[in-house]
C-alpha cells in the first residue's frame, strides 16, 4: 500500500497535469498499459498517456512538465521498449500522432518525429532520393530512428541527416547534424531532450534502381529474421569486433527456442526474444534475456548490451526523450545492424 503522502503528491500533480493539457489544448488519458502499446505486448498500467498533434505542443507540454517537476517519457510506436508489470506513475509522451506530411525541398525533405519509418522509405524513394534503403523494414518512427541513430544493410538514418527538430526551453529548435554525434545505435541526445522532427538531405538516383536496393534489403530481412511475431527487434547489440554478430553467438550456445514462461528466443534469429499468448509478462523476457547475457559472459568473457530500452516502474521522476521507431525501435523503435 503507498504511503498517504505519496498519493497526496499524485493527486497534486495530476491536478496539475489535467490543468496544463487542457489549457494547451492536448489530449489526455488514463487506464492504458503498457501491453497496449509496446510490440512485445507486455508491460504494467500508465499513470497518464498525453498525445500533443504538433510540435509546438510538444515542446510546450514538455517545457510545464518539466517546470512543475513531472517525471515523463516520450513514446513513439513502441518497437524498441521492454517496460516492466509494474505500475509506471511517470506520463507518458505519446508522439503517434505527431505524424504530419513530408515536405520536399529538391533533396531535402523535412519530417515530423512521429512519421513511420517503413512509409518515409518508400516515400523518397518515389521521388527517386537514395540515402536510407536498408531501413525500410523497420517497424519504428522517426524519432526513433534518430534517437537511436538507426541501420541495416550499410545504411544509417545520421549520414543523411541536416538538421533536427528539438524542443528547448518550450519552443522548437533545430540543431545541425554535424553537431550530434552519430555511433552505433547510440548518439549523443541525452535524457530530457524531446525530438520532434528532422530535415534529411538525400541523394537523388534512379527511382527504380532505389526500389530494387529496397526489394533486395527485404528478402534478406525476411529469411533471417521472425515476421508475425511479437519482438522488439534485436535485444542486444553487437560486441565490438563479434564474427557473426550476436544472433550467431547464442544460436551457437543452443539457445534457440529457450524459452521463460511466455517468452521465448525465436528459432529464426537468436537475437530476438518474442512473447506469446494472452497476459503475457515482461519479466519473463526480462528473466530470458538476463540468462543469455549470464551465459554469454560465463562462456565468452562478453557483456552483451541491450539494444532494448528498458524501462522500469520505479525509474523515479524519469525524462527521457527515447522515441521507438521505435519506435523505434525507439521510438527506437527498430534499430538493427547486420548480422545480430
Amino acid at each position: 500500500m503507498s504511503e498517504p503522502g505519496i498519493e497526496t503528491d499524485f493527486r497534486e500533480r495530476d491536478i496539475r497535469l489535467q490543468e496544463i493539457a487542457t489549457r494547451l489544448g492536448v489530449r489526455a488519458e488514463r487506464g492504458k498499459r503498457f501491453a497496449e502499446l509496446t510490440s512485445l505486448r507486455v508491460g504494467g498500467a500508465i499513470d497518464w498517456v498525453l498525445s500533443p498533434q504538433t510540435e509546438a505542443q510538444a515542446a510546450a507540454i514538455v517545457h510545464e512538465m518539466d517546470t512543475a517537476g513531472i517525471g515523463w517519457r516520450a513514446l513513439g510506436s513502441g518497437s524498441n521498449i521492454l517496460a516492466d508489470d509494474g505500475d509506471h506513475r511517470y506520463v507518458v509522451l505519446s508522439l503517434k500522432d505527431l505524424k504530419g506530411e513530408l515536405e520536399f525541398d529538391g533533396e531535402r525533405v523535412s519530417v515530423p518525429a512521429g512519421y513511420s519509418l517503413p512509409r518515409l522509405c518508400i516515400d523518397v524513394a518515389r521521388h527517386g532520393l537514395s540515402g536510407i534503403e536498408g531501413l525500410g523494414g523497420i517497424p519504428g518512427t522517426v524519432g526513433g530512428a534518430l534517437w537511436m541513430n538507426a541501420g541495416a544493410y550499410g545504411h544509417e538514418i545520421g549520414t543523411v541527416t541536416e538538421t533536427v527538430r528539438v524542443a528547448r526551453e518550450g519552443k522548437v529548435v533545430e540543431v545541425p547534424g554535424e553537431d550530434i554525434q552519430w555511433n552505433y545505435r547510440h548518439t549523443s541526445f541525452t535524457e530530457g531532450e524531446l525530438l520532434l522532427g528532422a530535415t534529411l538531405r538525400f541523394t537523388p538516383d534512379d527511382a527504380d534502381k532505389i526500389r530494387a536496393r529496397m526489394e533486395d534489403a527485404k528478402s534478406r530481412r525476411m529469411a533471417t529474421q521472425p515476421h508475425g511475431s511479437r519482438s522488439a527487434g534485436c535485444f542486444f547489440k553487437n560486441p565490438p569486433a563479434s564474427v557473426g554478430g550476436t544472433g550467431k553467438m547464442i544460436d551457437d550456445m543452443g539457445m534457440k527456442g529457450a524459452r521463460r514462461g511466455s517468452a521465448v528466443v525465436s528459432p529464426v534469429h537468436a537475437n530476438f526474444i518474442v512473447t506469446e499468448g494472452e497476459g503475457a509478462l515482461a519479466e519473463d523476457a526480462l528473466a530470458l534475456a538476463e540468462e543469455i547475457r549470464e551465459r554469454v559472459k560465463r562462456e565468452q568473457g562478453i557483456e552483451l548490451e541491450y539494444e532494448v530500452e528498458l524501462w522500469r516502474a520505479k525509474d523515479p521522476g524519469t525524462r527521457n526523450a527515447t522515441t521507438t521507431a521505435s519506435d523505434g525501435k525507439s521510438n527506437s523503435e527498430s534499430t538493427e545492424k547486420e548480422p545480430t
